[in-house]
């Protein structure tokens, strides 16, 4: 019974992983020369939908303030994923910060400029996405979860109780230990690829960047949907 529902869990984590949140509205209508190339903005928009944070933000002309929004909502998720484990709060940020950096090895995002147009540039995004129906038929065989599964069972039934799993070091340290293999083997698909239009768009600085067209296009392409 507890290796069937924690499996279900880890199921559930998986989905709200890949969903995330669509693109916002982020850019306002603007002319004249973009600060920077268009393949380095599409980059911090690809970053920001994929893990909701980007360190290339300056070269799409957005702030923190910004992309707020997106950030809170796939943060969040991930987030308020770990935390239907018995994680210690400490556990469940350190958890978060070891998934956002496998996700962010293991897609290896790269943006080419493929047309130079002064107007309308077009860039190629590629990235290795999560294999989502692999990715859920896994969630339910995983042996490092069902273990882990299976030994939280025991201990509730020795009368621990979720608070006290949370204070429970070993316990703690089996659980780190077992869900960061899980995310070792979650599986990607081969690099694919899009092509995105760009315009230009007003900073919050008042300069001018380049955006994707249609910002839901990088999001959901990053995102697997």
């Amino acid at each position: 019974m507890f290796k069937k529902s924690f499996a279900a869990i880890m199921a559930l984590m998986l989905t709200i992983f890949v969903t995330g949140c669509g693109g916002g509205d982020t850019k306002k209508a603007a002319e004249n020369v973009p600060q920077f190339s268009a393949d380095k903005a599409i980059m911090a928009y690809a970053e920001m939908y994929a893990f909701g944070v980007s360190n290339h933000l300056n070269e799409a002309g957005l702030t923190e303030a910004d992309t707020k929004e997106v950030s809170d909502k796939i943060v969040g998720d991930v987030v308020n994923s770990f935390s239907a484990f018995p994680l210690s709060d400490d556990n469940i940020a350190n958890m978060t910060g070891i998934y956002v950096d496998k996700l962010e090895k293991a897609m290896e995002l790269k943006t080419t400029l493929k047309k130079d147009d002064p107007e309308a540039p077009v860039v190629t995004l590629s990235a290795k996405i999560i294999d989502q129906q692999g990715a859920a038929d896994m969630a339910t065989k995983n042996e490092d979860i069902l273990a882990l599964g299976a030994t939280m069972g025991t201990l509730q039934n020795q009368g621990l109780s979720i608070d006290d799993l949370k204070a429970n070091e070993e316990f703690q340290k089996t659980a780190m230990d077992a869900i960061g293999k899980f995310l070792d083997a979650i599986p990607f698909t081969a690099e694919k690829s899009i092509d995105v239009t760009c315009e230009k768009v007003q900073g919050s600085d008042g300069k001018i960047y380049w955006a994707p067209k249609d910002p839901t296009e990088v999001a959901k392409f990053v995102q697997g949907n």
